[in-house]
């Protein structure tokens, strides 16, 4: 009988020396809380670890332990070697210089000249003999890290851990599990399974912090017995539950409530579809110090804060683009709504873009299929 993908992680990590752990676009609070708390049990393993991230991460998950070491490019992951066959002809001296940003190496022989043909320019091996993406449906999802590095992740052993029945299976080793609560849950398990002795306050911290994040501090109806179990473990270990509750539900800047506020103030509301939505302007941005990357945030908290609405949508103008986030209930099965606006899923939340250019045709377009999507009635199904 083979080895269990479980089983079979810990044997690739037990292997290997350098790891790479990489989480999506706009990560969220449970991919974090996993990537992170892996990289300190990584590291207290003696592993060269680095963890990276397509793009910033939300204000609100910077307390999370060591997410200040979280790079957004990978830079140096192989090396380039340029070699040339000195056997007849010693070298006198080696200069290089940059000139109209290009690399030129001089090199002077002591006598004779050096043949062209026995100079050559290889690459070596990536540094990394091991990575582990956490929380990503897909490969496109890891954007300018995986585009500027596709020979990376098809030379390397790839583990992919998630915890989303939309996951494409794109690694060697795919433990993806839809029966736990969160990503982090999972990462829990596979630490314990290396070693007890790797959890620490901060482990343990990041790993509550993804759990809490993902199942909504326990309220979300896909929350298991398993997750209180781990979530109980995890603050005997010293995880602090007091500070991911004040970071995650607790504090706002005041930047964020006053965009809410503007939200709110323009926020239009359809009784019939149970659908609320407000259009942002640029200058909204601008005027309350905000940036798109703080809507994931503020649509769910208007969302939680307005049960009578079954969704909640956002839309906005970014690099020309016409933006959307549409925040669901629990109790809709939106697949058929993801697919129609040929969007993707980020926990509970629909990320799509428009190939609209104008925000007023934009709303029309976006409401039009929605309504259509609840009505039943989408053109070819």
């Amino acid at each position: 009988m083979g080895l269990s993908p479980k089983e079979q992680i810990i044997d690739q990590i037990t292997k290997s020396e350098t790891i790479l752990l990489c989480v999506s676009k706009n990560p969220n609070g449970d991919s974090l809380g996993a990537a992170l708390g892996f990289y300190l049990a990584l590291k207290k393993l003696g592993k060269k670890t680095d963890i990276v991230s397509p793009t910033a991460i939300l204000e609100k998950y910077s307390f999370l332990p060591s997410s200040n070491l979280i790079t957004h490019k990978l830079e140096g992951a192989r090396d380039y070697i340029f070699s040339v066959d000195i056997k007849k002809d010693k070298l006198q001296q080696l200069r290089y210089e940059v000139q109209d940003n290009k690399l030129k190496i001089f090199i002077t022989a002591k006598s004779g000249n050096l043949d062209e043909k026995k100079a050559s320019l290889e690459s070596s091996k990536f540094k990394y003999d091991l990575i582990i993406v956490l929380g990503t449906s897909d490969l496109e999802n890891l954007g300018n890290v995986y585009d500027d590095n596709p020979e990376l992740f098809y030379e390397a052993p790839m583990i992919n851990i998630d915890n989303n029945p939309s996951n494409e299976y794109f690694g060697k080793i795919n433990l993806v599990d839809v029966t736990v609560s969160s990503t982090s849950e999972i990462a829990y398990n596979l630490i314990y399974s290396l070693s007890e002795k790797l959890f620490d306050e901060q482990v343990a911290t990041n790993l509550l912090a993804g759990i809490i994040s993902k199942t909504c501090s326990f309220q979300n109806k896909n929350t298991t017995p398993k997750a209180f179990l781990a979530a109980a473990s995890l603050i005997a270990k010293g995880a602090n539950k007091e500070n991911i509750i004040r970071y995650l539900y607790k504090t706002k800047s005041i930047s964020v409530i006053k965009l809410m506020g503007t939200i709110m103030s323009t926020l239009k509301y359809n009784s019939q579809y149970k659908l609320g939505w407000s259009v942002i302007k640029m200058d909204d941005f601008e005027r309350t110090n905000t940036t798109p990357e703080n809507l994931n945030l503020v649509v769910s908290e208007l969302a939680s804060s307005s049960p009578e609405f079954d969704m909640m949508l956002l839309l906005y103008k970014n690099n020309g683009k016409i933006n959307g986030i549409i925040n669901f209930s629990e109790k809709l099965e939106i697949s058929g709504l993801v697919k129609l606006l040929k969007g993707t899923m980020q926990d509970d939340q629909i990320i799509f873009v428009l190939d609209k250019t104008e925000i007023d045709l934009g709303e029309k377009e976006i409401l039009k299929k929605i309504k259509e999507w609840k009505d039943g009635t989408v053109k070819g199904e």
